[in-house]
């Protein structure tokens, strides 16, 4: 037996091991357990596979520890060999949002016609729209508020509803705080926490919307909704 398994799953470990100093800015040699507890209070991504970390520490010690004959007692299966390498890739070069999420969002203008709104978000199979007053972002426009907006139309006199602004829509939006702006240069992990986050505090998170700098003034980017999630999961995850 050559060994190679181990070879491979040993040289990510250390890999592991360095770039988790580097988070902590570690001086000196810390416990690899208090290592990860420690990095997992900065990066997201670490406190999500603590767990998983802790357990091939143990498999490490099994292999480098443990010997028969100066044979490792243990040798990492394939599949776990590769799921290491996976980590070790993903924490070195963790995966970001221009990388993935950059791209032309259609949006709308505060006193544009609703209709006009309404038409391109059946277009494009939308369920919102950012909106704009001039260069300032005032709020997402969602197909729930639309429809909260048209319930209560129902219950006013008539008016001619072609000439309703988008204006008029926004104050139906439940939950004001309905986005969330980020950089490009934000990891996925953190956008997964930003969801998770919103769904701790029992709100739904309609959108997060990338922008130059990180903020509703900056320069609209591009936009990540629910329906990314899986797309998410499977950079996270994937082989």
């Amino acid at each position: 037996m050559d060994y190679e398994n181990s070879r491979r799953f040993i040289n990510a470990f250390i890999d592991i091991e360095s770039v988790l100093e580097k988070t902590v800015k570690s001086t000196h040699h810390m416990p690899f357990y208090q290592l990860v507890d420690t990095a997992a209070q900065i990066d997201p991504f670490v406190q999500d596979i603590a767990v998983e970390l802790k357990e091939y520490a143990d498999l490490r010690n099994a292999i480098v520890h443990e010997r028969i004959d100066d044979r490792p007692i243990a040798e990492p299966h394939y599949d776990v060999v590769k799921r290491l390498e996976k980590i070790r890739d993903l924490l070195e070069s963790p995966p970001i949002a221009a990388e993935y999420f950059l791209r032309d969002v259609v949006t709308c203008e505060l006193t544009e016609l609703l209709s006009d709104a309404a038409v391109k978000m059946l277009k494009n199979a939308f369920s919102k729209l950012p909106v704009y007053d001039g260069q300032r972002f005032v709020g997402l426009l969602t197909a729930e508020a639309i429809t909260y907006w048209l319930a209560d139309r129902f219950l006013e006199e008539e008016k001619p509803f072609k000439q309703e602004q988008v204006s008029s829509v926004l104050k139906y939006i439940d939950q004001p705080d309905n986005h969330y702006f980020i950089a490009p240069t934000c990891s996925l992990f953190e956008i997964l926490r930003v969801f998770d986050d919103y769904r701790h505090q029992g709100k739904r998170l309609q959108a997060i919307l990338v922008s130059s700098d990180g903020s509703k003034t900056g320069e609209l980017l591009g936009i990540i909704t629910n329906f990314d999630l899986p797309l998410i999961y499977h950079i996270i995850e994937g082989p």
